[in-house]
């Protein structure tokens, strides 16, 4: 018969046994499986981001891949001087002169470089509106982001430009450039309309005024009443620089200022004048420079 020591002794020692036993599985085999197998999925994770990133990377490529078209050429002196001669080239042919371009260190982003060019010329309002027109037909990935001008002395049409204008050169890796060192060619159609005479407007309005130091009484002369008489409706404008007023009605010829146009119509709050065969629209409370031409299908869905 064991003597109760020996049971007490042996029972320690299963319990110690046991306890090892337990700590070891958990530490030496349970834990590092566990932490295994979470780095197993992490690592699955990520491998799956990456195969959906790289999904992703090759359908915006492929959808987007034109853009690689519209992109100057990878090597800076090339982009630098072919553009550089093409924007000389726009605005000899859009009639400025005095023309003067100015390209700046590239800044290299991710997605390839950033370059800047700084352009000065002198010319009419009528000849920007022509230089923007094919300015924003050409291909390149290209916009302006600042202009200024100041008028001539003496001359009441001429006007000296200064313009800042951003391109963009993509980086085409690991595809070859698709172009070479050659610049886009072609047309990408960005404006609202196709037709220049749309854009002609702009020379139409009188913008040197209070750069030169004059007064327009068409910007004090303001659309104030729309009423109807007699079954016949007439319109009031307040002219402000003299506190007279002119009174006008279907047909009539209203001239203030800078502008001219013939009343065709008469809305609720609104009305429409004609100007060289142009429609322009004037709202109550605005004055006659606030008015804008509307497109030619609008015109038309009037009549």
């Amino acid at each position: 018969m064991p003597s109760r020591n020996f049971i007490l002794i042996v029972g320690l020692v299963l319990f110690l046994v046991w306890y090892v036993s337990a700590w070891a599985y958990d530490t030496l085999y349970q834990k590092p499986r566990q932490q295994l197998g979470n780095e197993i999925s992490e690592l699955s994770r990520q491998i799956e981001t990456g195969r959906n990133n790289l999904a992703a990377m090759t359908l915006f490529n492929q959808q987007n891949f034109g853009f690689y078209y519209r992109t100057l050429p990878p090597s800076p002196n090339d982009a630098q001087s072919q553009y550089s001669f093409w924007l000389l080239e726009l605005l000899l042919y859009t009639g400025f002169e005095n023309n003067y371009v100015n390209p700046v260190s590239p800044v290299q982003m991710p997605s390839g470089a950033s370059y800047q060019f700084n352009v000065q010329c002198a010319g009419t309002l009528a000849q920007l509106s022509y230089f923007l027109f094919e300015f924003y037909y050409a291909p390149f990935l290209h916009r302006i982001t600042s202009m200024t001008f100041l008028p001539v002395e003496g001359s009441p049409e001429q006007l000296t430009f200064s313009m800042t204008i951003n391109v963009l050169a993509l980086n085409t890796y690991p595809y070859p450039p698709p172009l070479g060192n050659q610049l886009p060619t072609g047309i990408v159609s960005r404006s609202a309309f196709n037709d220049l005479a749309m854009y002609q407007v702009i020379a139409e309005r009188n913008l040197l005024q209070t750069a030169r130091g004059g007064i327009d009484q068409a910007d004090f002369t303001f659309l104030t009443a729309i009423f109807e008489i007699n079954n016949q409706k007439k319109v009031w404008f307040s002219v402000r620089t003299d506190d007279s007023r002119i009174e006008a009605k279907l047909g009539d010829l209203i001239r203030s200022g800078s502008f001219s146009g013939r009343l065709v119509e008469i809305l609720d709050y609104d009305i429409v004048l004609d100007r060289n065969g142009e429609r322009w629209l004037l709202t109550a409370g605005e004055s006659l420079n606030q008015a804008f031409a509307l497109p030619p299908e609008t015109a038309g869905g009037n009549e």
